[in-house]
């Protein structure tokens, strides 16, 4: 079962790409533009909520496979609003290591652009969140540069939830800071027991081209070449 949060009943635009997810199989180049478009509705979601008198950084956290399209799309519109001068990127390399039912997601490699940590605001992207497990290890890292005003959790589709999971997974003087934008809310899962129906349509990673688990981590995304080179050409991944 699917439902409509207040984002998408007030941007239909947003609430017909999210459906149109699960039609685009094979097509990776349209499926990029997808995430990239839905991406810039997000940031149309997050802008208002941030306050354009403030001069605190804007840290934009996300995983390396939404980083060129979701991602890039969110960072674009918060460009666009004017925040530009505030933004700045960290980007997350994740495994997968399932053990005695639980699933644990290292990470194994990180972009991060220097920001000032003080009364920051994050906001962490993320194509589909389920079990939250990838959430809650990059936002765990995350924290441990900054202490955060406010965490804006941005995904275009959440399994049902999933806000209080995330939010059970850290102290209240963290979780209270927490402000979801989402456009879909899912109840369904596959037998497997981890894809969310109708969720983003599959698997990410093969949707995006960008090959298995072990292939997309070696993918080093545009958008950090392009930000690295332009504004920290000191910075590296490591």
């Amino acid at each position: 079962m699917r439902t409509f949060t207040s984002y998408s009943n007030h941007d239909p635009v947003a609430r017909q790409l999210v459906e149109e997810l699960h039609t685009i199989q094979n097509n990776p180049l349209k499926y990029r533009d997808q995430m990239r478009q839905i991406g810039k509705h997000l940031g149309a979601g997050v802008a208002p909520q941030l306050d354009k008198g403030l001069e605190n950084d804007i840290c934009v956290v996300c995983t390396v496979e939404d980083a060129d399209f979701l991602g890039r799309g969110l960072i674009e519109e918060l460009e666009q609003r004017g925040f530009g001068s505030r933004l700045h990127l960290i980007c997350l390399w994740n495994d997968k290591i399932s053990k005695n039912g639980v699933s644990l997601s290292p990470i194994t490699r990180q972009y991060k652009e220097d920001f000032d940590p003080k009364h920051s605001t994050f906001v962490v992207v993320k194509a589909i969140i389920s079990g939250a497990c990838v959430v809650k290890t990059n936002l765990t890292r995350a924290i441990s540069f900054a202490d955060p005003s406010e965490i804006f959790v941005a995904s275009p589709v959440m399994l049902v939830g999933a806000e209080d999971r995330l939010a059970q997974e850290f102290p209240d003087a963290i979780s209270s800071k927490f402000k979801f934008v989402h456009f879909v809310t899912d109840s369904e899962k596959a037998a497997d027991g981890e894809s969310v129906l109708p969720g983003i349509g599959g698997s990410l990673y093969e949707l995006l081209g960008l090959g298995n688990r072990t292939e997309k981590n070696r993918y080093v995304p545009d958008i950090v070449k392009e930000r690295r080179k332009k504004f920290f050409p000191a910075a590296t991944t490591a």
